[in-house]
């Protein structure tokens, strides 16, 4: 059994996983291509290339000083340049590796912004390579680049950008799914979707001995479709990572809006005044997400609260019938518990735990509902 073919297996795998970064960061125009400009390259319509080569190990860092992969890739670049393959003036050079190691040659390199900092880059490698003997594996190709065309190799190290990741390059997939507000419990069915996706269109065009490209127009149609089905299966909870500020609780506290008042015409406790104003200002955040991000429209925002408008005045009338004999504020706190146990969807589906009580809280703050049987007499403004 050949021990080094779990490791040669993750580089490949990673291919894939690079492709569909590029596909999710990409934009109109652009392709994605797998073993055409380099392990993974990106072209823009106005001729611009990203040319990425891909480095993976399962026990250690790859891209150490005197790294044959490190050297070799250089020397690759410069031979694509001067056999016309690649155009140096509108070329960025990429090195992704998935384990990190100590400072050294390649993150001087990759922080080279421009011609003096590659310079200094370049002349740093020389110095911490000065004893190199021809008999090393990286001789032939550290020759080639310093010594043969120095000049070429200072214009690439000027465009060349090192990316680290983790494992599988799985993290950075995550965290670019994230930025399109994908629930943290929909990430693996979408990715794994999208990765399927971009596996089943390289390996059919290799198959079928075309180049292995993915335009962006297909990428987007197939993401659309996809995060269709994930909007129809969850509501985004927004507040998650952008919870209520502190002050903005405390204010409605001190100020005491109408929906806060009705809870003190019915004596609630200070926890209850508490939860109220966390859900309020949850369920006004989401609600407008919603509607910005098309998950949902004004009309089925209109349709959510006319069915809890519904379930209050039922609610409403059995108490009057039922309990008849408690006091108004103990009718009122019953009334308060059952529609915030209400249990109601938005286009078949659940909501956040915030936004049925949210939401009549905005109903009362209109007013448009009451808690106290007398709410009306209380809190609705007459006309003169």
């Amino acid at each position: 059994m050949n021990s080094n073919a779990p490791g040669q297996l993750l580089g490949y795998a990673i291919q894939f996983s690079r492709a569909l970064y590029h596909l999710l960061k990409s934009g109109p125009g652009d392709a994605i291509c797998v073993e055409v400009l380099g392990d993974v390259a990106v072209t823009a319509t106005n001729g611009n290339v990203t040319t990425e080569e891909d480095k993976s190990s399962i026990s250690g860092n790859p891209l150490t000083d005197r790294s044959t992969d490190l050297w070799k890739t250089f020397s690759n670049w410069k031979k694509a340049i001067n056999a016309g393959a690649l155009d140096i003036e509108k070329t960025k050079f990429v090195l992704f590796c998935n384990q990190s190691g100590r400072i050294g040659i390649v993150n001087k390199f990759s922080s080279a912004q421009n011609e003096q900092d590659a310079r200094k880059a370049v002349d740093y490698a020389k110095a911490e390579l000065k004893d190199i003997k021809e008999e090393h594996a990286i001789w032939d190709y550290y020759d080639d680049l310093i010594n043969d065309d120095e000049p070429l190799f200072l214009k690439i190290v000027e465009k060349f950008d090192l990316q680290i990741g983790e494992g599988a390059g799985l993290g950075e997939l995550f965290d670019e799914l994230r930025k399109k507000h994908i629930p943290e419990n929909q990430l693996d069915f979408v990715l794994c979707n999208l990765l399927g996706f971009v596996h089943k269109g390289i390996t059919e065009k290799i198959a079928q001995k075309k180049n292995a490209i993915i335009k962006w127009e297909e990428f987007d149609n197939q993401i659309s479709v996809l995060l269709q089905r994930v909007r129809c299966r969850e509501l985004i909870d927004f507040t998650l990572q952008n919870p209520p500020m502190d002050e903005d609780v405390q204010y409605h506290i001190k100020t005491r809006p109408r929906y806060l008042k009705q809870l003190d015409a019915i004596d609630a406790s200070d926890e209850e005044v508490l939860d109220a104003v966390n859900d309020f200002l949850r369920a006004d955040v989401n609600r407008q997400k919603w509607i910005e991000n098309e998950l949902i429209d004004k009309d089925v925002a209109l349709d959510f609260e006319a069915k809890l408008i519904k379930f209050w005045k039922s609610k409403r009338t059995e108490l009057e019938i039922v309990n008849k004999n408690l006091r108004a504020e103990e009718k009122g706190k019953l009334l308060y518990s059952r529609c915030n146990s209400r249990v109601e969807t938005i286009r078949d589906m659940a909501p956040p735990s915030s936004m049925i009580p949210g939401t009549y809280h905005a109903l009362a703050d209109k007013p448009i509902i009451g808690w106290h049987p007398n709410w009306k007499q209380i809190f609705v403004i007459k006309k003169g």
